[in-house]
């Protein structure tokens, strides 16, 4: 580790909002439409910029220009940012000059780059009923792929049973690839379109249920301040913010204020140091 400059927080979301911008500029001169999402929207709502704790960026696009995205970006546009797929069922994109050591996922899986997450944003069946069948059978592949990728060695959990049930999980999906299981979970959420649906969400990633949209409310887009630009977010922000984390102006608790994915530094050749 002795060779290794790590980044501080605040040295890695200058890298992060670079590529950010960059990301964003892309997608305007493209015409591509895309939100700022998840903890960032949260940072853009409440701090006008990064959660002071956040190391990473989340944006979400509509399922048509996320593919568009993919097809102009397969040679890349950008001197040293790319764009690629990893263990999940979203895009990131990366800075090639970056390395990142993940937290939790197994080691042969665990380095990657300072990224950004794209998610796409998947159409939804029309009864709530089949919605939530189809967020359950969305659940179990997540939880599938969630075993198949996680060290469980690295995942503290202070629950004696709960450990030994997850390590005998884990030991079960370890022997399976992983990339059948991302790709079914795309599969899965791509069944709806978006163009015909009413409600939309982010079903491939996280609880689907709390990122219920009405698409005619998600597409009213409006740019709101990040550090010093301003950047396209979801219309019903407001109502979607209290979906997902319920009373987002609160800071949670000091103990859970810290950065999650895990170590970051340049690689050796883009050395700053």
């Amino acid at each position: 580790m002795s060779d290794k400059k790590l980044f501080t927080l605040s040295e890695l979301q200058d890298v992060l909002y670079d590529m950010l911008k960059a990301f964003a500029e892309f997608c305007d001169e493209n015409d591509l439409r895309y939100y700022l999402y998840g903890g960032t929207l949260l940072g853009a709502v409440r701090h006008q910029g990064f959660i002071p704790w956040d190391d990473d960026v989340d944006v979400a696009m509509p399922r048509p220009d996320y593919e568009r995205f993919i097809e102009l970006t397969k040679n890349s546009p950008w001197e040293y940012y790319a764009v690629c797929q990893y263990t999940q069922p979203f895009i990131k994109m990366v800075d090639t000059r970056t390395v990142m050591e993940e937290r939790q996922l197994r080691d042969e899986l665990g380095m990657q780059s300072a990224f950004i997450d794209i998610f796409p944003i998947d159409g939804l069946p029309e009864s709530g009923e089949e919605r939530q069948k189809h967020f359950r059978k969305l659940a179990i592949l997540k939880q599938c792929l969630y075993f198949s990728i996680f060290d469980i060695k690295k995942i503290k959990s202070s629950n004696f049973l709960k450990r030994i049930a997850h390590t005998m999980i884990y030991i079960a999906f370890s022997k399976i690839d992983y990339k059948k299981i991302r790709d079914a979970i795309a599969e899965e959420a791509k069944r709806y379109p978006y163009e015909t649906s009413e409600y939309v969400s982010v079903g491939i990633w996280g609880k689907a249920e709390r990122d219920l949209n009405k698409k005619e409310d998600l597409e009213k887009r409006i740019r709101l301040k990040f550090r010093d630009s301003y950047l396209w977010c979801q219309g019903n922000y407001d109502e979607s913010l209290r979906l997902k984390y319920g009373d987002y102006m609160q800071l949670p608790p000091e103990d859970k204020r810290q950065p999650f994915h895990g170590i970051y530094y340049w690689k050796k050749e883009n050395d700053k140091g």
